[in-house]
């Protein structure tokens, strides 16, 4: 099922649920890609920007794009060393696992039981409210029950 990992993989790009990752603290003076960090400042990576960023995803980084993580035949997921939902590290999420396959078996047993498509008419805000994480704004779906 490669086409539905990296459907998921491209969704978790495109629509970064957390956009800014948790504060970090610099215990010394430190250089890092050639800016300097004082001693006892306060930094965080913006994954947002690491997710849409056109030199790590191409001019289309907007745009979402599932074939960005399969391979040109469409048989294998392709990884990104820049696709960094639960940050990297010592500081990786703990429960990266266990999201990413609940996430999973959530998705595929929707998509299986039930055609999901929007009301006529509708176009839903796709922008989110932003907050500790970014939340989708409410807006309709139709669920039509699969024989």
């Amino acid at each position: 099922m490669p086409y539905t990992e990296a459907t998921i993989m491209e969704l978790m790009r495109w629509r970064t649920i957390i956009p800014l990752n948790v504060l970090r603290y610099t215990l010394m003076d430190t250089e890092l890609n050639g800016y300097y960090i004082p001693k006892e400042n306060y930094v965080i990576l913006n994954l947002w920007d690491i997710h849409h960023n056109p030199e790590y995803w191409g001019k289309d980084a907007e745009d979402f794009q599932v074939e960005r993580f399969l391979t040109d035949d469409g048989k294998q997921v392709k990884k990104s060393e820049y696709f960094i939902p639960f940050s990297i590290g010592k500081r990786l999420c703990p429960g990266e696992s266990f999201a990413k396959m609940e996430v999973f078996l959530y998705f595929v047993a929707i998509i299986r039981k039930f055609k999901v498509s929007l009301p006529p008419e509708t176009k839903p805000n796709l922008e989110g409210n932003l907050g500790i994480g970014l939340a989708p704004k409410p807006h309709e779906l139709c669920l039509t029950k699969r024989n």
